[in-house]
């Protein structure tokens, strides 16, 4: 059972906690510093949630169907990736160029060891789950 959470017309974006009580954040189309500020507010009330009920914040990030992104929408989701009290998080994209970007994105948050970068969904996932015990 998906509980949709952000959904807006205009964007195709959706933030939603799936049955493996995993934050999903689906990115369709162009990026602003709106639509990245909308889904930051909604993970950060995933994450919330999850906190409150002792469960792990794991983020899937599906950047497939993601267009292009300006310099301030992408420092907002470093700002983003440095701030929200997340557990482990998994973007998964087309690679090549998006790869490389979004490692260096990763590695400017200063808190590339609970990322990485897959091109495959199913990879990412198992990735994710099970949260190694700490």
């Amino acid at each position: 059972m998906r509980r949709l959470i952000f959904y807006n017309e205009d964007m195709q974006n959706k933030v939603y906690l799936d049955k493996d009580n995993i934050i999903n954040i689906e990115v369709v189309g162009d990026q602003t510093v709106e639509s990245v500020t909308e889904m930051g507010r909604q993970i950060e009330g995933l994450i919330t949630e999850q906190r409150k009920v002792g469960k792990p914040s794991l983020i899937l990030d599906n950047l497939l169907a993601m267009g292009d992104v300006g310099p301030e929408a992408r420092q907002l989701v470093v700002d983003l990736a440095k701030r929200l009290d997340y557990d482990r998080t998994a973007m998964v994209g087309k690679g090549g160029l998006m790869k490389f970007g979004t490692n260096l994105m990763l590695r400017a948050t200063g808190r590339s060891y609970r990322a990485k970068y897959f091109e495959n969904l199913a990879e990412a996932r198992s990735w994710l789950l099970p949260l190694p015990k700490q």
